[in-house]
């Protein structure tokens, strides 16, 4: 495809929908095989050891059915999860999550999750017999972890649960042969920056950044709601992902860039129309002969309905008129002081018999103009049908003495036309100019409000200060007059009669580009497509005072000698969902290349699979994670927060609350460590929930 091709490109939006994940098969063979199961924040991947993919990958939500979100009781709900949502923006608002944020705390939704996870593998018995590896968050708070540990083993019966971390998982995926490096794994909600020494992830001088690939969806959902809001309605959450999916990069040197979107030319060039789905009104397939033989259908219906009506109310008139013909006739038998005198002027709704007569007289006289404009509609109707239709005279029929003057008065409509047209451009021209607050028709405006404004004999100092420029904001609403309803009748007037005997003027005179209906539907993307990605290194966008990415690199290789500095670098690994977005290599590459010093060397590379590696990393190794789990008698004897520690999950931090039982003579022993580091009671409080200290900005 050709540049101008790609420039001009419109881009259809998928607007895919899930579909139910189907039951699968659990036959005998899997007795035993354990359970990898990646609890993502986003997204939930579940599978066997043995698969070569997931079996089940879903959001990890779920919301009640619209019928039933008025009931409490959970017998009575039909509760919709994941990939059973067909349309998951009618329920945007009514989602629940395990997650806050990247640490589960809503265990009753979890438990839901975990039954459409058993569900869905087939498995009918009443315990899950299965040991399970499942993913936590980096550095997930003992509270977390213990009940979740009480929900596996009291719940479901597990014999085993390996707890692990989903980055370190890809880590060790992409690299076996190094142990030393520095980890960025980008999440939905936050972001790590892990060193990684001999194997093990270093806990302490690790970072966490609160920013993720939710806080990009969010901020690309807004921004485009605010710049089309004729849109508001059709820009949705799921719309938003999709375009970060397909349309959104990482740029190497985000203020270059930016300054060549200023460039019209370069607009042009690199600008992406996304096409938002609409209704186009039918379009009408019938002819001009038939449009006009079914107006004379109608017009004859309508002649036909108005004879019906008058030939109904002249029988009306006529059965009138013989009813008082007659009364007035049997007034002539009786005498006026007689009741039935009475009676009879009473029926005919007339006071004396002189009135009766003169209400006979109107009557007649109606008839007769019925009668006639009966006979009248009948002749012209035939008269119709016989003659046929006289062609309208053309331009071309005219003789050159009435064509001259046709274009004379045409010359001069198109003066008038032009007139209007300079009088309106005037306006909005005065009208940007009293916006700005530097231009002379705007300074000239402030000094005579002031002296309108003025009531006593001061010294007059308005529009010296910034609150008098937001005085003259606020009243300032037309700047300059506006357009009047006569002058755009005027216009209006003056165009239909250009578009009948000069089409061509106005089609020469307006600049706008007639535009069809897909065009009043479509979004423009400019420099959306590098400004979404660029919050991972300037958070400040958003609204977050931490340090981006750069920042939080540049902080950690601080923590360590020139020496550790070097073997961090020499292994810089990224992976997680935002990772995907091109360019995001090379923006990591040029950073360091601008923050290490001169001839140094580093390498960076990205993970296989950003998304799936954690459960692939865990599908390898399950052999040997199942060795380092935590059964049921561990859980019994030393709680459901502890762990034993391994390269590939979190480690055990020591609570400040002294502990009154000990540990068993028999408990785990860690494959590093075979007790926690001292350092570990000394971490805060707020070290121990978040797992990590906030980055500053450097």
């Amino acid at each position: 495809m050709s540049e101008a091709d790609e420039a001009v490109q419109i881009y259809e939006l998928k607007d895919a929908r899930p579909s139910p994940d189907p039951i699968h098969p659990y036959p005998s063979s899997l007795k035993g095989i354990p359970l990898v199961i990646d609890n993502g924040s986003y997204h939930c991947r579940v599978g066997w050891a043995t698969d070569k993919e997931p079996r089940i990958v879903f959001r990890n939500c779920y919301a009640k059915h619209r019928k039933d979100r008025g009931k409490k009781t959970a017998a009575e709900t039909e509760i919709l999860v994941a990939n059973d949502i067909n349309n998951i923006e009618a329920v945007r608002f009514q989602l629940k999550s395990p997650h806050d944020e990247n640490v589960i705390t809503h265990f009753e939704a979890q438990e839901t999750m975990f039954d459409y996870t058993f569900s869905h593998l087939g498995i009918d018995t009443p315990q899950v017999s299965h040991p399970v590896i499942l993913t936590e968050a980096f550095c997930n708070p003992n509270y977390s972890r213990q009940l979740m540990s009480e929900l596996l083993f009291e719940c479901y019966g597990i014999p085993s649960v390996t707890y692990c971390v989903d980055g370190l998982l890809s880590y060790h995926r992409n690299n076996l042969k190094n142990p030393n490096g520095l980890l960025i794994n980008i999440g939905n909600y936050t972001t790590h920056i892990t060193p990684i020494l001999e194997g093990y992830a270093d806990f302490m001088n690790s970072r966490r950044i609160r920013m993720g690939g939710l806080h990009l969806t969010k901020f690309l959902w807004r921004w485009l709601q605010l710049r089309f809001p004729q849109h508001l309605n059709a820009i949705t959450l799921s719309r938003a992902e999709e375009i970060i999916h397909n349309h959104m990069y990482i740029s190497e040197d985000y203020m270059d860039e930016i300054s060549r979107w200023t460039d019209v030319n370069y607009y042009e060039k690199f600008v992406k129309k996304i096409q938002l789905p609409f209704v186009a009104a039918p379009i009408s397939t019938v002819s001009v002969e038939q449009q006009r033989e079914r107006r004379k259908e109608a017009a004859k219906r309508l002649v036909e309905l108005n004879a019906r009506k008058r030939e109904e109310k002249l029988m009306e008139d006529e059965a009138e008129l013989k009813h008082l013909m007659e009364l007035e006739e049997a007034l002539e038998e009786f005498t006026p002081d007689e009741p039935e005198y009475q009676h009879a002027l009473e029926e005919a709704e007339v006071n004396s018999p002189q009135e009766l007569t003169k209400k006979i007289s109107v009557l007649q006289q109606k008839i007769e103009k019925t009668r006639q404009k009966m006979l009248q509609a009948s002749s012209a109707a035939a008269a119709t049908e016989e003659e046929e239709p006289r062609p309208k005279k053309l331009c071309e029929d005219l003789s050159p003495k009435k064509r001259a003057d046709l274009e004379q008065w045409v010359e001069g409509v198109k003066q008038q036309w032009r007139e209007i047209q300079a009088r309106r451009a005037a306006r909005r021209q005065k009208r940007q100019e009293m916006a700005k607050r530097r231009t002379a028709a705007s300074q000239e405006r402030m000094r005579i409000i002031s002296q309108l404004a003025r009531r006593e004999k001061k010294d007059d100092n308005f529009g010296m200060r910034d609150e008098d420029w937001d005085v003259y904001k606020a009243i300032n609403k037309e700047g300059g007059g506006s357009d009047s309803e006569e002058e755009n009748e005027k216009l209006q007037e003056l165009e239909t009669a250009l578009r009948q005997h000069s089409p061509e003027f106005l089609g020469d005179a307006t600049t706008s580009k007639p535009t069809s209906i897909a065009e009043n539907y479509q979004i423009h993307l400019s420099t959306e497509q590098i400004r979404i990605g660029e919050l991972l290194f300037q958070p400040y966008m958003y609204g977050l005072e931490q340090g981006g990415i750069t920042a939080t690199i540049q902080y950690v290789l601080g923590l360590f000698d020139a020496d550790t500095q070097s073997k961090l670098v020499s292994n810089v690994f990224l992976t997680g969902g935002p990772a995907f977005l091109p360019g995001f290599k090379s923006r990591i590459e040029r950073e360091l290349l601008a923050m290490r010093p001169f001839q140094s060397h580093f390498n960076v590379s990205l993970a296989k699979n950003p998304v799936l590696d954690p459960w692939y990393g865990a599908r390898d190794a399950a052999v040997d994670l199942v060795k380092v789990g935590i059964t049921k008698e561990d859980y019994q004897e030393q709680g459901g927060d502890r762990i034993k520690h391994h390269n590939l999950g979190n480690k055990y931090w020591v609570p400040l609350t002294p502990v009154a039982t000990e540990s068993a003579p028999g408990s785990a022993v860690p494959s590093k460590e075979t007790t926690p580091a001292p350092e570990a009671a000394l971490v805060s409080d707020a070290a121990r929930t978040e797992g990590i200290s906030e980055a500053s900005a450097v």
